[in-house]
């Protein structure tokens, strides 16, 4: 993956880059196939797309000296954001006061779940793209701000605990390639500790994210007018409301690799105040073995909802206009706060070849089940129409993953 160092006095810089070349076929023809929620785009009725996996990134590490050390990624890719902003993932400082000990400051990886440090590298995992069920909600792929790393060998287990703290503002699109939107600015914080020993990898993490952004205040301030005339009106407009609201992550994370064999599983529960980000579990399992060249695995996900459906009644009573608009309201409030579940399972199966050095093909099929009030990480075709039936879909993957 990386150039050999050029070397300039004392100074080191190392050079490198990933790319992948992705084409993704749909079979379903009310729901668009999307990588992460960041896609206003994607895949349906067997359409072919290049889009949603294709990416290139590019990344300078320089080394000052024994303790200082520098790094900028970029990464191109599709996204609702595509500007230079948003395609700088990585910009920081790395220092190292003391062996064992890295502090790092600047624009880095989200260090929360299994895959937060290589997950748009597909050399570096045997998939076509993260599991979906899981990594498909997952669109925060770095924070500004700071983190404090320290690794200790207790008889040949190495544990590294690492404590972060950042800010993280994005858009979310809300149809295909429309303009429309919802944003969400919000602080993370959190704590992570990881043991390593042999062939085995153990992954704990907390995150605690807290929104700075008032989201859903239009739909609020309509909620709160209606208040004195709908007594139900108040709780929903609280339900909705996100500025300075709290929610949480638990993230479980296993792995065995004995270079033969692997198996990788993870696990994560939502705990959310929250409406618009409801309470949720999610979590994979993937079994693989390799055979030279070649490597054949297997995958299944699964994102359930905690939190219950929200059946808003609308109320009675009121004087026209008012019955018309509070109906109106009342759907929009349904459609915000249902809108947003995933309910979605999947099974899947695959082949990689490492046909070259630092090259890789992967073919991969997997089924998807999709509940009618659990489409959140799909785009419907047509808005207009609403799923009334559970979906299924069959995603086809071709990937060519190369370091350089």
């Amino acid at each position: 993956m990386l150039a050999p160092a050029l070397a300039c006095a004392n100074v080191e810089h190392r050079f490198s880059g990933f790319a992948t070349l992705g084409l993704v076929a749909n079979t379903n023809e009310a729901l668009v196939f999307r990588r992460d929620v960041s896609q206003d785009d994607g895949s349906y009725d067997g359409s072919i797309e290049w889009k949603n996996d294709s990416l290139i990134g590019a990344q300078w590490d320089g080394r000052w000296n024994h303790q200082i050390e520098t790094t900028v990624q970029l990464v191109a890719k599709e996204r609702f954001n595509s500007g230079l902003e948003e395609s700088l993932e990585w910009a920081f400082v790395r220092y190292r006061p003391f062996d064992g000990v890295d502090l790092r400051l600047g624009r880095m990886g989200a260090d929360i779940f299994m895959l937060s440090d290589y997950r748009q590298v597909g050399y570096a995992y045997p998939w076509a793209r993260p599991p979906h069920d899981f990594y498909g909600l997952l669109s925060i792929f770095h924070i500004d701000g700071v983190d404090l790393a320290k690794r200790i060998d207790l008889n040949g287990t190495t544990l590294t605990l690492r404590g972060f703290y950042g800010n993280h503002d994005q858009k979310f699109p809300v149809g295909v390639r429309s303009e429309a939107h919802s944003r969400l600015d919000f602080n993370a914080g959190g704590l992570s500790l990881i043991a390593e020993r042999d062939h085995w990898k153990l992954r704990y993490t907390y995150a605690d994210l807290k929104i700075n952004n008032d989201a859903t205040g239009s739909l609020v301030i309509g909620l709160d007018s209606f208040a004195p005339y709908w007594p139900e009106a108040a709780a929903l407009a609280d339900m909705a409301a996100t500025y300075k609201r709290h929610f949480s992550y638990h993230d479980f994370g296993i792995s065995y690799d004995n270079n033969t064999w692997w198996v990788q599983a993870e696990y994560s529960s939502v705990h959310s105040e929250i409406g618009v980000v409801p309470q949720s579990d999610r979590a994979y399992l993937s079994i693989g073995r390799r055979f030279d060249q070649f490597s054949l695995y297997a995958l299944t996900g699964r994102a359930t909802p905690r939190s219950r459906q929200v059946e808003v009644e609308v109320p009675t009573g009121l004087p026209d206009p008012w019955t018309a608009y509070a109906a109106q309201l009342a759907q929009i409030t349904e459609a915000s706060l249902n809108g947003v579940r995933i309910n979605q399972s999947s099974v899947g199966a695959g082949v990689r070849w490492d046909f070259a050095a630092k090259m890789a093909l992967k073919l991969q099929v997997e089924e998807f089940r999709i509940d009618v009030n659990g489409t959140n990480l799909w785009l419907r075709t047509d808005p207009r129409v609403p799923i009334t039936t559970p979906q299924q879909a069959r995603v086809t993957s071709l990937t060519w993953d190369i370091l350089f």
